[in-house]
């Protein structure tokens, strides 16, 4: 376990106890503004201004809003929030569904995980046969990445006594909703869909992991244009998402060194469909020459699937330690 994940357990310890398992409906849709002031009050932080960033800090850790947008740091990992960080008159603060969606079940996941410990984790490696995914220049194929990949955790996993299938196991195509359905038979607890990305430049790179986004927002892939905003199956375990989503995404950063491109939300159909806490993990940019390299290698895949599976072990602990605080 690594030193953010443990910062957080430590805080989790001391923070009071007494609250109870808070699973969003699908159809939850949160009107409100969280102020900065009231979180420092709840987590006992003191608030200071470093340039354009309100900051909230103490001894466990370390929060940084971005003022007038949507990015935000928990301890140094990047989360992108559903709306901007904006002035009030309590001061700045955040949207509701950014509180009860996001930092609050990271912060205090205690209150927000499920009751019992998963038990079978489907990895699903992206793409496939007559899909290859991105390519890069070099002709590196997404859908072989991935599986190496995914083999990878499922061997780490394993050697933890967790039980985990693949969706595939070789060069073929399950569609989207054959993803779906198959985690749904075999009774999946986790769902992490594992992919390289592209796109047209080649100056892209970094590490992102995505998760569904909020009912009646719009998602960080959107790029300040409306799109759906409906409410998906997954969206029941929004707390449960963001605290699975963040755990990957921080220990990524960690294994892959690469740069941090930050805990999103999208509705992919592969997660937005998913029946359990699920997450979407890029792997870093083939279409990036240093990456497609990276990606190319033995070493940097292990490392790769090294920090998807502390991630995805960082949620079991935290699972464990909320029922023994209940």
């Amino acid at each position: 376990m690594y030193p953010i994940t443990r910062k957080l357990f430590l805080y989790h310890v001391v923070l009071l106890a007494g609250s109870s398992t808070q699973f969003v409906e699908a159809r939850t849709i949160y009107k409100g503004t969280v102020s900065l002031s009231y979180m420092a009050r709840l987590y006992s932080m003191k608030v200071f201004t470093s340039g354009k960033k309100v900051i909230l800090e103490n001894k466990y850790n370390k929060l940084e809003f971005e003022t007038n947008s949507r990015r935000s740091w928990i301890n140094g990992v990047m989360v992108w929030l559903h709306h901007p960080c904006r002035k009030s008159s309590a001061g700045w603060g955040l949207q509701e569904v950014d509180f009860k969606t996001g930092f609050d079940p990271i912060l205090r996941s205690y209150a927000y995980v499920p009751k019992d410990t998963p038990r079978l984790v489907v990895i699903d490696p992206g793409h496939g046969g007559k899909d290859p995914g991105a390519t890069g220049k070099n002709k590196v194929l997404e859908k072989e990445v991935v599986l190496d990949i995914s083999s990878r955790v499922k061997k780490h996993l394993e050697s933890k006594k967790i039980a985990v299938r693949l969706t595939r196991t070789g060069d073929t195509y399950p569609t989207l909703d054959q993803r779906n359905d198959y985690a749904r038979k075999v009774g999946a607890d986790l769902f992490i869909s594992i992919h390289a990305d592209g796109v047209e430049s080649p100056d892209a790179h970094g590490v992102e992991t995505f998760i569904t986004t909020a009912t009646g927002c719009d998602s960080s892939n959107h790029y300040g244009q409306a799109g759906d905003k409906t409410a998906q199956r997954n969206n029941q375990f929004d707390p449960a998402n963001a605290i699975l989503g963040f755990s990957i995404q921080s220990n990524l950063v960690k294994m892959s060194k690469r740069s941090d491109r930050g805990l999103r939300r999208a509705r992919f159909s592969v997660i937005k469909k998913a029946s359990c806490p699920s997450a979407l993990v890029e792997c870093g940019f083939l279409t990036n020459p240093a990456e497609e390299s990276l990606l190319n290698s033995v070493s940097y895949r292990e490392n790769v699937a090294r920090g998807i599976s502390n991630g995805i072990l960082g949620y079991f602990t935290l699972v464990k330690r909320g029922r023994k605080q209940r």
